[in-house]
């Protein structure tokens, strides 16, 4: 049959952005502005030229050389062996979590690290013949070069002038980008149309460290290198912005050599910034990682080397701004495949272990667009260890390759960098200036758990003495950093506040400790930091319940005061709850449940203030219809919750349980509008475009004589008298129709005055008016028994959506298109205060408070929003979850509970005691 729609004007598009890279697109009444005179503006320097607004301020990141959130690329190189599949590395976790829609500015490229993806029947020669020269790429490393050149000919070709270049490699990808990126300062990238000049330019890289490649300038005794005179007539001068690398090792191919690609062992200085996640675990000779500075933390070569291990210990950087430091090497728990990913099954692309949440935080520090992670991650998935010194790796730990040394210099000396003496399963060696994750203090680990990796000591040792020292200075080693915990007086933890409070909150679970928690909160950030450790073992803990295998100790185990004391604390951040940090009440609940029914006064208090803050407040979510609820109304003995849906049906709920009663109410054949329930619960009327009003038994489910009601065109709200004597119904044809509701004879003629829909109609408490809204954008005050029209307020700017009227008859509310609520004087008509702004889209649904006190507001924005009727002010933050426009709300009769349907199909019932109760929001 035919559909109504709303007549609210063409429907325009407006892009609302939800944060720095997230776009969202509404449809809605208002037209977005338009940018006028947008044009090409080129800015000099280093700024990215785009198409923007006149008069745009440009800011410079804190490394100096690049533009904030300016165009990206970003190169991808994967580790040996590795490509899209099964088990996915962080390096392809890390590209599905980049933006890389157009309005995101990033352009991608990622490389595998198993060549073509191409596999021809087994059966043929060329099958036979690729897995050859695959076996031959993972011991010599013949296609090394390729990826590199690969890489830098789609930088050439895409490059513009003040992109950031974001570069990302695991295993040997990891050192092909820091060969690259140390290509791009020698060699410069080379302009469009030079193509055929990469490879020599390569060649030019990688023998610029030798002495035949330096000439006299003409008529000077000033040298100058080939590569700097290619660059000044191929290339462009490019400083690449980030360089992030997990576990980079030394041996590509069969053995390191004595020198490696030039500027990839040299702290990377050409780079804004470097950071690298090195494996605590991994003991393998094939495997032993490439620093920063080759075998060291700083640069051996210089005599002050050991004052730079002492200012990296401590955690001070070269910037004199504040900003990031250039180069942080952080090791983590795990071999070399659990740092870099891809020995684990990982269809999802989603384990997000530390290490790759580790590099997405510096990446997006930096600049880089990405995505938020799926999901938080479990306490035992913080540490997970495969062994990988297993089978004939065994046999290489005894043989004579060339490797590197990682002895410290003592000060004053010198000692080899390189030897080949085997390796015989040694540990890693950890250099001062590096830093350790926080992910070693994990509680569920601390007696299970020793990391094989030890501090690196000064000097050559024996053999002898190395395999007699070995286990005893890990033991020592990590045993003092366990114990310092997160004090980190020696500076060896990496400042992650956010993993340091995870650790500071299970150390509270596990033994009553709250220490931790106290050095947490010393930090700056600490109670924010707390507050998101909080809520991560919350939610863990919440799925706790379903997995029997685990006996991990709850949080909801500990004391009442130290809840309180935890609580409190986390208060403290109440600004981040506006940042989001809301926790699902079925998740918290169990934690305060006992403060709020055994505790003090003092519990009670801090409980309900956190919950006002931090829970999302809903209770239940009810789904079942198909279409939009348009209408939602509790009975009056607060049992139940009805719904009216655009499915045609209507939906009786238990308010406790969140479950349907029996089926479905059905008899219109078209969309629902409106319920409404009688006083004494027994009977629901409800309205619908099928043009008639309908009468059911609430009991029996049954449709009830005298309905149908009919007269009414589109009856888009209904309402019930006080003493159920009476059904009014506004109606899309401009009138108000009232009818007797034991007879269904009308008990006047239909009233008439308003110009357009009448969207709302209420009754007021005494049964002697009736109050309407109307798309003319008045509302008007009409006795029910003469049809007179007693007041007209005019006021709304825009279509008047939903009016109600307070308990004591006193006071009129009306909702409005224009985004405002505004409150009306019954007797007199007129406007109460200012309108009550906060919404930002078309306010649908109004309704009072049991007490009077407090409005509560439904809106096209998808939030439910509280106010105080004496001030105006907004009460406490707006309730969110609905994924699409709120449409209707009801509070109980004992104000416990608000009911709300909207557009996404489902209805929530939330607390509507601690809502109500939330304190006043200051302007």
């Amino acid at each position: 049959m035919d559909r109504v729609a709303e007549p609210d004007g063409t429907e325009e598009f407006q892009a609302t952005v939800t944060n720095d890279n997230e776009i969202t697109v509404e449809a809605r009444t208002k037209v977005a502005p338009k940018v006028e005179n947008a044009k090409e503006q080129h800015c000099g320097g280093c700024c990215l030229c785009i198409k923007v607004a006149p008069k745009v301020e440009i800011v410079i990141d804190t490394c100096g050389s690049h533009v904030k959130k300016g165009r990206n690329l970003i190169i991808c190189i994967d580790g040996t062996a590795n490509q899209f599949g099964n088990q996915n590395t962080n390096v392809i976790e890390l590209y599905n979590l980049l933006l890389k829609d157009p309005e995101d500015e990033q352009l991608t490229w990622y490389n595998s690290g198993i060549g073509t993806y191409a596999e021809p029947h087994w059966r043929s020669l060329r099958y036979w013949l690729q897995v050859l020269l695959h076996k031959i790429d993972l011991a010599i490393a013949w296609n090394f070069d390729k990826t590199i050149l690969g890489a830098y000919g789609w930088l050439a070709e895409n490059y513009r002038k003040g992109d950031c270049i974001y570069l990302f490699g695991f295993s040997r990808g990891a050192f092909q980008v820091r060969a690259l990126s140390a290509m791009i300062d020698q060699i410069g990238l080379i302009h469009k149309g030079n193509e055929m000049q990469i490879p020599f330019a390569y060649q030019l890289y990688a023998r610029s460290g030798d002495a035949a490649q330096r000439v006299k300038k003409v008529g000077t005794s000033e040298h100058v290198s080939k590569t700097e005179r290619f660059k000044k007539a191929f290339s462009r001068e490019v400083k690449v912005h980030f360089v992030g690398a997990w576990d980079t090792v030394s041996s590509i191919g069969t053995a390191r050599g004595k020198h490696t690609l030039p500027g990839t062992t040299e702290g990377m200085q050409h780079v804004c910034y470097f950071r690298h996640a090195l494996a605590l675990d991994e003991r393998r000779v094939k495997f032993l990682p490439e620093y920063a500075w080759g075998g060291s933390a700083v640069d051996r070569s210089s005599n002050d080397a050991t004052a730079n291990q002492s200012r990296n210990l401590r955690g001070e950087t070269k910037e004199s701004d504040g900003g990031p430091p250039h180069t942080v090497e952080t090791w983590f728990p795990g071999t070399h495949s659990d740092i870099g990913g891809g020995n684990r099954q990982n269809e999802g692309m989603d384990r997000s272990r530390p290490p790759l949440r580790w590099m997405v935080s510096e990446a997006r520090a930096a600049g880089l667009r990405t995505r938020e992670f799926d999901r938080e991650l479990l306490a035992k998935e913080h540490i997970e260890i495969q062994e990988s010194l297993t089978g004939v790796w065994h046999l290489f730990e005894l043989l004579p390759f060339l490797r590197l040394t990682y002895t410290v210099r003592p000060e004053g000396s010198s000692v080899r960098t390189l030897t080949r003496r085997p390796h015989c399963w040694a540990s890693r060696k950890i250099h001062h200036g590096q830093k350790i994750h926080p992910a070693v203090l994990v509680e569920e680990m601390r007696e299970s758990y020793l990391p094989q990796a030890r501090l690196a000591l000064q000097g050559p040792r024996s053999l002898l003495a190395r395999l007699r020292s070995d286990k005893h200075g890990r033991e020592m080693f990590w045993d003092t950093i366990r114990k310092d915990g997160l004090n980190n007086a020696d500076g060896w933890l990496l400042g992650d506040l956010s993993s340091s409070a995870r650790v500071a909150v299970r150390h509270l679970v596990k033994r009553d400790d709250k220490s931790l928690i106290e050095q947490i909160m010393g930090f700056k950030n600490g109670p924010q930091a707390l507050t998101g450790a909080f809520v991560e073992v919350l939610e863990e803990d919440s799925h706790q319940g379903d997995d029997q295998s685990t006996t991990r100790p709850s949080i909801c185990q500990i004391s009442d005061d130290n809840k309180c004391d935890l609580l409190g604390r986390v208060l403290q951040s109440t600004h981040t709850s506006c940042d989001g940090t809301y926790v699902p009440m079925k998740v918290i609940k169990p934690f305060v449940d006992s403060l709020l029914t055994q505790g003090t006064e003092e519990h009670k208090r801090v409980a309900r203030k956190f919950l006002q803050l931090f829970s999302d407040m809903c209770i239940l979510q009810l789904k079942g219809h198909t279409l939009y609820v348009t209408s939602v109304a509790f009975t009056p003995d607060c049992k139940h919750v009805v719904s009216g849906s655009w499915d045609n049906t209507i939906r009786i709920w238990d308010a406790a349980t969140g479950q349907g009663v029996r089926e479905p109410l059905r008899g219109h054949n078209g969309w629902i509008w409106s319920v409404a329930v009688s006083a004494d619960s027994q009977r629901i009327v409800s309205g619908s475009d099928d043009h008639t009003v309908r009468i059911w038994d609430a009991r029996t489910r049954q449709e009830v004589a005298p309905s149908p009601l009919r007269g009414s065109t589109y009856p888009l709200s209904v309402a019930i008298s006080p003493d159920g004597s009476r059904i009014v119904a506004g109606s899309a044809d401009g009138m108000i129709h009232v009818w007797d509701a034991e007879t269904g004879e009308s008990t006047i003629p239909p009233l008439k005055g308003h110009e357009d829909w009448v969207r709302s109609v209420v009754i007021s408490p005494d049964g002697n008016r009736i109050v309407s809204g109307s798309h003319d954008c008045t509302v008007r005050v009409w006795d029910i028994r003469s049809g007179a029209e007693v007041k007209r307020m005019t006021g709304n700017m825009r279509l008047v959506r939903s009016v109600a009227i307070s308990p004591d008859g006193s006071k009129i509310v009306s909702g409005s298109a224009d985004e405002t609520v505004r409150i009306w004087d019954a007797k007199t008509g007129q406007q109460v205060g200012k309108p009550l702004l906060g919404h930002t889209y078309d306010v649908n649904s109004v309704v009072f408070s049991p007490d009077g006190r407090q409005i509560v507001s439904g809106s096209d924005d998808r939030t439910i929003r509280i106010w105080d009727v004496e001030t105006g002010k907004q009460v406490g933050k707006p309730l969110k979850g609905h994924t699409y426009s709120v449409k209707s709300v009801a509070i109980s009769s004992d104000g416990k509970l608000i009911a709300s349907g909207s557009g996404d199909n489902t209805i929530r019932i939330w607390d509507g005691e601690l809502a109500l109760s939330a304190d006043l929001v200051e302007d």
